[in-house]
């Protein structure tokens, strides 16, 4: 039985907008909880690491398109997700910053994920 549009991309959906809402929450939370986990610290790999889970997932979820199109979609949200996320803790925390360092570990995070989503 072929699968239809809908019901390969609908299991997505829900650990996407979880997984977003989690990074908006982490992002703009005055205290983010902390890993205490040694290869983990390094705050850039968490912010490459969070990112790329998001393209991976927006790339699931946006399984209407063909892989490579979805993936560049997952890609681009992310990216701008990042970027938006990091100008509002600069514009909407008064403890947190926005660091053109976190911005690029998120897009470096993404585009690792996207060349894979492209070579699937």
């Amino acid at each position: 039985m072929q699968k239809t549009a809908i019901s390969r991309f609908l299991p997505w959906w829900p650990p996407f907008l979880f997984w977003l809402i989690l990074l908006v929450w982490i992002s703009l939370t005055p205290s983010p909880p902390r890993l205490e986990a040694y290869f983990f610290t390094w705050d850039k790999l968490q912010h490459a690491l969070a990112y790329g889970l998001l393209t991976f997932l927006a790339g699931m979820a946006f399984d209407v398109f063909p892989v490579k199109k979805s993936g560049r979609w997952a890609f681009i949200f992310a990216t701008l997700c990042g970027g938006f996320l990091e100008v509002a803790q600069g514009m909407l925390t008064e403890i947190r910053a926005a660091e053109i360092g976190d911005f690029l570990a998120n897009v470096a995070g993404s585009a690792m994920v996207y060349f894979f989503l492209r070579k699937v």
